[in-house]
C-alpha cells in the first residue's frame, strides 16, 4: 500500500509544473506594438495535456524571482493547451503594447498555465532594466 501511495505522489507531483520555456528569448517594441518571441515552450508531462497556456511580458521594480509577481503587464497571449510530450517551437506573437508609467523596469518573460485560474509554470527575467 506504501509503495502504490507513493507512486501516486510521485505521478501527481510530475504532472504538475512540467510546461517550460527554454532557448533563447525576447521581445521588441515598435510603437504601439509588441512583438514577443522564443524559442520552444515544451510539456514534459507523460501523459494527457496542459491546461490552456499563457505567455506574458511584465514590467516590474525589483528583478523577479518566482512566486506572485507585482508589476505591469505588457503584453500577453494565449495559447492552445499542449499534448504531453510535445513543444511548441519558434513562438512569435504581436499585439498591442501597455506601458507603464514612465521610469526604469526590469523585465520578465512568463509563461502560465490554466489549472482553475492562472499560475506562473515557468519565467525567464531579462538582463538589466528597460526605460519607458
Amino acid at each position: 500500500m506504501k509503495r502504490l501511495l507513493f507512486f501516486l505522489i510521485l505521478i501527481f507531483s510530475i504532472e504538475l509544473g512540467a510546461q517550460t520555456l527554454s532557448g533563447s528569448w525576447g521581445y521588441k517594441i515598435d510603437s504601439k506594438q509588441i512583438t514577443l518571441y522564443g524559442d520552444k515552450i515544451s510539456n514534459h508531462n507523460y501523459g494527457g495535456r496542459s491546461g490552456t497556456l499563457k505567455i506574458a511580458l511584465y514590467a516590474s521594480n525589483y528583478p523577479y524571482n518566482g512566486g506572485t509577481i507585482n508589476g505591469y503587464k505588457l503584453y500577453e497571449t494565449q495559447l492552445d493547451p499542449l499534448d504531453a510530450g510535445y513543444t511548441y517551437n519558434d513562438i512569435s506573437n504581436t499585439g498591442y503594447c501597455s506601458y507603464p508609467p514612465s521610469g526604469s523596469y526590469y523585465l520578465t518573460i512568463l509563461l502560465l498555465e490554466y489549472d482553475y485560474n492562472y499560475e506562473i509554470v515557468d519565467y525567464i527575467s531579462m538582463d538589466g532594466y528597460t526605460r519607458f
